[in-house]
């Protein structure tokens, strides 16, 4: 199903893993090369700011070129669905991209990622227009919105897994949140009062996938998706049991009463989740040594910080965050100082991975590459003979 030459991903994947050894100076330049050799990438993946660059380029070429293409098409554009010129375009976009990436290589260049958002965007916009309708009641906008975050799911869905790109793995998380927060307002009764622990079950149900599968064979092409939705999934299970959002939720789908502004049912429950949850994830990024629940962990805590302060002026907001700034920081240094000798398997040291997925070992494929170069034996070694006798030269 992935457009990507799997050969050229696993080579990449290869050349990834013994880059930290040729940064640590454990492999020379030579060594390197030859791996290239062996494990040739015939993708183009230019560096971040060409990247960026193409990705800016390409979206501007396509703002100009549907609006130079529905200009001179404007009488067809008039007469016709719009919805349907829309979608044209977008079929468009999905055919260069598609052409793109077969017949030019481009992996992570900037010029694919910006066609998969805009023919994605195309599709989206389109599938909008020829469904949209002016009835406002609550069942047909349910129903409307429904439709649209289930098309949203199953298009990134299939661009995620044709094209592993790491941030519509993302969205395609977020639009699966959404759709299950809708058909649960739609067809359960209960189904408002129910919405933070739906979305932190969906929420943890996932990152539990995605860690499980992280270091699987089967999902080696999508490791980088997997992280992104680590982290996504990761943020949503805390947010949306954070006290703060809980509450603006409540007065958005409930309203304003008469006594005040939506109350949150259980802050004995919540309050300590909006609190405790970033040391958690931070403490448990340490023990498991897990670089993603770590940093997350360290971000939540000044948001924890932030949303108790909303409620409780203990501080002006600049010391609470200076304050929180100060520990974080000073346990952060004191942990590095700490670990800078390895004590129970913890280290702050960056350390080399023995194997890459699928269980190739970096250190026999070094031996074995550096081989490449290593010259043959001289052929007709004893074929001289200009001394006389016994097929031997002079040399012998």
């Amino acid at each position: 199903m992935i457009i990507y030459n799997k050969t050229w991903l696993n080579n990449l994947n290869i050349q990834d893993q013994v880059h930290p050894s040729l940064a640590a100076g454990d492999l020379t330049k030579a060594e390197f090369k030859n791996i290239e050799k062996a494990y040739p990438v015939g993708f183009y993946s230019p560096n971040v700011f060409v990247r960026s660059g193409l990705f800016l380029l390409t979206c501007i070429i396509a703002l100009f070129g549907g609006c130079l293409l529905t200009y001179i098409c404007w009488d067809l554009v008039v007469t016709s669905n719009s919805g349907a010129w829309v979608l044209f375009l977008g079929l468009i976009s999905y055919i260069a991209l598609e052409v793109v990436v077969k017949n030019k290589y481009h992996f992570r260049s900037g010029t694919d990622d910006a066609l998969i958002w805009i023919s994605g965007g195309l599709f989206c916009v389109a599938f909008t227009w020829l469904t949209f309708t002016m009835d406002w009641d609550f069942d047909t906008s349910m129903r409307t919105a429904i439709s649209m975050a289930a098309f949203a799911f199953f298009l990134s869905l299939f661009l995620t897994v044709r094209f592993a790109d790491s941030l519509m793995a993302l969205f395609c998380f977020l639009t699966a949140l959404v759709l299950a927060v809708l058909l649960a307002i739609a067809h359960l009764s209960f189904g408002k009062a129910i919405l933070p622990f739906l979305v932190m079950l969906l929420s943890a149900v996932v990152y539990y996938f995605s860690w499980s599968k992280s270091n699987s064979p089967k999902f080696v092409y999508y490791q980088h998706c997997l992280r992104f939705v680590q982290t996504g999934s990761l943020l949503t299970l805390y947010l949306a049991g954070n006290y703060y959002v809980v509450q603006e939720m409540g007065n958005a789908l409930y309203g304003y009463t008469t006594i005040g502004p939506y109350q949150v049912p259980y802050p004995v429950f919540f309050w300590p989740w909006t609190i405790l949850v970033p040391f958690i994830y931070t403490a448990l990024g340490l023990y498991k040594k897990n670089v993603i629940l770590l940093r997350t962990g360290l971000v939540l805590i000044a948001i924890a910080a932030v949303t108790f302060k909303n409620y409780y002026h203990v501080l002006p907001i600049e010391g609470t965050l200076v304050l929180i700034g100060l520990v974080t920081l000073g346990g952060s240094y004191w942990v590095i100082r700490y670990l800078k000798i390895p004590k129970k398997g913890f280290t702050s040291e960056e350390l080399m991975e023995d194997t890459i997925p699928g269980g190739v070992n970096v250190e026999s494929l070094i031996i074995a590459t550096t081989q490449l170069d290593t010259p043959s034996g001289t052929e007709g070694r004893f074929g001289g003979g200009d001394f006389g006798g016994g097929g031997s030269s002079s040399n012998f």
